[in-house]
């Protein structure tokens, strides 16, 4: 990359440091005028954004791993079935009685 490809990057991650800093900035202005109750249910929300949703997501990926591993292992029994109801053997079963001989 050339010296002025670097400058650009740098004056790009500048203005997103900068925007960052400007929305966290009017973040904290808004908060400080909120009400009680409405800080308790800001806080409230906030809590449950941070902790169950990152656990509903790391739940779903978990569940959909297992689902294609186990489905993974029914779709081989049953391709492996259906080849030895039919004649057919695989590669793997027909070395295995290659060897058996």
């Amino acid at each position: 990359m050339k010296d002025a490809s670097f400058r650009q990057l740098g004056a790009a991650l500048e203005d997103l440091a900068h925007d960052i800093m400007r929305a966290c900035r009017r973040a904290a202005r808004t908060i400080a005028v909120l009400p009680w109750p409405a800080l308790a249910a800001c806080c409230v929300a906030l809590a449950l954004v941070i902790s169950i949703l990152p656990l509903a997501l790391f739940l779903f990926v978990a569940f959909m791993a297992v689902k294609l591993v186990v489905g993974a292992f029914f779709v081989d029994a049953r391709r492996r079935r259906r080849g030895l109801h039919q004649g057919k053997m695989y590669r793997h079963d027909a070395r295995a009685s290659h060897a058996d001989r």
